[in-house]
């Protein structure tokens, strides 16, 4: 086993692939959240 010294690159890269995922998805929440909330905000605002 000596032989495979380097790493493959599925190991080499699927930790950069999770790493985008997680920030795909928490900035897609963000923006939803954003989103979802600014109606209601600029609804209270004007209701002010």
């Amino acid at each position: 086993m000596g032989y495979r010294t380097r790493p493959t690159a599925a190991q080499q890269f699927a930790p950069v692939d999770l790493l985008r995922g997680i920030l795909v998805v928490s900035s897609f929440g963000f923006w939803a959240v954003v989103l979802g909330l600014m109606p209601a905000l600029l609804f209270r605002a004007w209701l002010a």
